[in-house]
C-alpha cells in the first residue's frame, strides 16, 4: 500500500509499504483524511525523541472500519484515538491512561493514519454520529486537546481569556474558551499568515503592554522556549496560565511572578477518552465551522510537499486524503 513516511534526517516520501494486520483486539480502518501538525514537523525533521526512521506519519485520523469492531458494523464513520497506554503503570490504574508513564502514540512510536490502510486497537475508537464530514472528523484529535485545556482551565462565565499561539489547537482554543463564556478571547502570533487568520475569526490581537487587558485565562500553546519567560506577563492577578505546547525541557519563566501576583500553572496532557467523545459531538454539531481550518487537502503522493508547505507556517491545518474519502 501507499503511505507516507519518514524516513530519516529530513526525507520525507510517498513509499509502498507493507498493509498492516489486526492483531487480537485491534482492528484495520481505511483512513479518509489524515491531519498534519506540528508534531508531524517536528518528526520530519528529526527532532522527536521516540520516532524512528520507517514510520508512517499521521495521528489525527478519521476514516471507516474495513471489518466490524464489537457492535460497530464494517463501514462505520470513526475517529480513532491514537493514544497507546501500557494499561499497568499507576496512572493507567487510576483510570488516567492518557497521563500514562510509558505513553506511546499512533503516528510516532506506531505506524500512523497517512496510508492505505491503518491498524488501531478497537477500544481506541470513536464512532462520529451521522452525517458529519470526514474531513472535519480529521479535526477531533486536535479539537480534544483544546476540549482538555478549556476544561483543565476552570475558565468561568464572564472571564477574558488570551491564546498564546495561533495554530491548530491554539484557535481550535480560542473557539473553545468562546463557547465555554469567555467574554473576549484574544491571541498573539509572530507569524503574520497565522495572525490574518486569527484576526478572520474573529479574535483580536493583543497587545502585551497593556496590564489592563491582561486575562484571567491565559493558553500558552507555543512550546516555544523563546516564548516561555514572557507567558505569565499575560496573565491577570490571581489568573490561571495554562501550558498546552509541549516543550523541548525546561524553559525558563518568572517565578517571582507568580508569586507576587498569586498566579497559578496547570498542565495539559492530550485528552482523556471523554474529550475526545465531546470533541466528535462538538463536530457534528459544528459551531466552530470547522471545514474553515483546512487550508489544504492533499493525495498521498503529495505529501512530501505538503509537510514543507506546512514548515513554511503559510497553513492552518493540511489533510492526507486516504481511500475512504471517496
Amino acid at each position: 500500500m501507499q503511505a507516507l513516511v519518514w524516513q530519516g534526517a529530513n526525507k520525507v516520501e510517498a513509499a509502498a509499504v507493507p498493509e498492516p494486520s489486526a492483531p487480537p483486539g485491534w482492528v484495520l480502518v481505511e483512513p479518509a483524511y489524515t491531519g498534519l501538525c506540528g508534531t508531524d514537523l517536528h518528526i520530519c525533521h528529526g527532532e522527536h525523541p521516540r520516532a524512528q526512521p520507517g514510520l508512517v506519519l499521521g495521528h489525527e485520523i478519521a476514516g471507516r472500519l474495513l471489518e466490524p469492531a464489537g457492535a460497530l458494523p464494517a463501514g462505520t464513520a470513526v475517529v480513532v484515538n491514537p493514544l497507546l497506554a501500557c494499561g499497568s503503570c499507576r496512572s493507567c490504574l487510576q483510570g488516567q491512561p492518557h497521563v500514562c508513564e510509558s505513553l506511546r502514540l499512533l503516528g510516532i512510536d506506531a505506524d500512523g493514519g497517512a496510508a492505505e490502510v491503518l491498524a488501531c486497537p478497537a477500544g481506541q475508537l470513536v464512532p462520529l454520529p451521522p452525517g458529519v464530514d470526514l474531513r472535519c472528523g480529521a479535526l477531533v484529535e486536535p479539537l480534544a486537546v483544546a476540549v482538555r485545556a478549556v476544561r483543565r482551565s476552570g475558565l468561568r462565565l464572564g472571564q477574558r481569556a488570551h491564546v498564546i499561539g495561533a495554530g491548530p489547537v491554539g484557535l481550535l482554543i480560542a473557539q473553545c474558551a468562546k463557547l465555554a463564556g469567555a467574554t473576549e478571547v484574544t491571541v498573539s502570533e509572530l507569524v503574520p499568515e497565522r495572525a490574518a487568520v486569527a484576526a478572520g475569526f474573529g479574535f483580536p490581537l493583543a497587545d502585551p503592554a497593556a496590564p489592563d487587558r491582561r486575562a484571567e485565562v491565559v493558553f500558552d500553546c507555543t512550546g516555544h522556549p523563546d516564548a516561555a519567560p514572557a507567558v505569565t506577563g499575560w496573565a491577570a492577578t490571581s489568573g490561571t496560565v495554562v501550558t498546552v505546547g509541549t516543550y523541548p525541557g525546561v524553559a525558563g519563566t518568572d517565578l517571582q511572578n507568580v508569586v507576587f501576583r498569586e498566579l497559578t500553572i496547570i498542565g495539559t496532557r492530550v485528552y482523556a477518552h471523554a474529550d475526545m467523545l465531546a470533541a466528535a459531538e462538538l463536530a457534528a454539531r459544528d459551531p466552530f465551522g470547522l471545514s474553515q481550518f483546512i487550508t489544504s487537502t492533499v493525495p498521498i503522493a503529495n505529501g512530501p510537499e505538503a509537510v514543507a508547505r506546512l514548515s513554511g507556517g503559510s497553513e492552518v491545518k493540511v489533510l492526507v486524503e486516504g481511500p475512504a474519502a471517496g
